[in-house]
């Protein structure tokens, strides 16, 4: 066994990071899986790891059609389970990919100093990324009126990945599936009201949020969400640490495109830092 392997072995061992439970949230109407690198890092390093599925929020493979529950509903699902946590373990940090970034700050709100830290990657406050058609504007005809019913958004290409084999794995899970890696083949308008009702819900009260550590991880080329989303949440948030990680060589979904290693070490770094109380 080399040095690197016996500290690995000797970290993943330490009582404080089994004494700090992290709470993964995916994207809008999608699965677990976006985050399953993150989750298999940390919890081979003895963090007490969940992946949450949200009714009326995440991908649920044995219905037909998909249905979307309020938002608020979202929120009290997660602080059921960060208070169910709080019982039996010293820290909760949560870990959110896209609208999942949006819940964890949700959450936050809501929860208080009951949530210590968050990683947020690719957070969506704004959707203004490059591939956001330019007739985006006339979207609310869609959320609030009667049109909204022949109206659905439909993943294509790039699927948020700029890894070309990535994409094209994507492309064949989706030729068979209705869900993928990297999110559901269709998202319907009812998931996207109330994910824009939880951003319009965050964004004006970012500065209540009262976690002390926070990490948000964006992609310089995402297409969804520019890294001027990292503008909002400097001006918004009031966390004692704050740290910005641009990522140079991915899209939007960070956890399987070029970056994810890098995305894994600095989840796994600052869960490290955060479970020592050295953040």
């Amino acid at each position: 066994m080399s040095v690197r392997d016996s500290f690995a072995e000797l970290h993943s061992c330490h009582p404080a990071a089994r004494r700090t439970a992290v709470l993964l949230l995916h994207g809008l109407c999608s699965t677990p899986d976006e985050l399953r690198p993150v989750e298999s890092s940390l919890r081979s390093r003895g963090y007490a790891v969940q992946p949450l599925v949200i009714e009326g929020y995440s991908f649920d493979v044995q219905a037909k059609v998909q249905r979307a529950a309020p938002w608020v509903e979202w929120i009290d699902i997660i602080e059921r389970q960060v208070d169910a946590l709080r019982t039996t373990h010293d820290r909760v940090l949560l870990v959110g990919i896209s609208a999942g970034a949006s819940l964890a700050l949700g959450a936050a709100i809501r929860c208080g100093d009951r949530i210590d830290g968050m990683v947020l990657m690719s957070t969506t406050l704004r959707f203004d990324g490059w591939s956001i058609p330019r007739l985006h504007f006339m979207l609310p005809l869609a959320l609030y009126t009667p049109l909204g019913r022949f109206w659905r958004y439909r993943e294509r290409a790039p699927y948020g990945v700029k890894n070309e084999r990535v994409r094209a794995w994507i492309e064949r899970e989706l030729r068979t599936r209705r869900i993928s890696s990297a999110g559901s083949s269709v998202i319907g308008i009812d998931h996207l009201r109330e994910h824009t009702r939880l951003i319009r819900h965050v964004r004006g009260q970012l500065d209540s949020v009262t976690c002390r550590q926070v990490l948000a991880l964006h992609a310089r080329d995402d297409e969804i969400a520019s890294v001027a989303n990292l503008d909002i949440l400097a001006r918004g948030l009031r966390c004692s640490t704050l740290r910005f990680v641009v990522l140079g060589n991915s899209f939007h979904m960070i956890t399987i495109d070029n970056d994810r290693q890098q995305v894994v070490q600095e989840t796994v770094t600052f869960a490290a830092s955060f479970a020592h109380g050295a953040a």
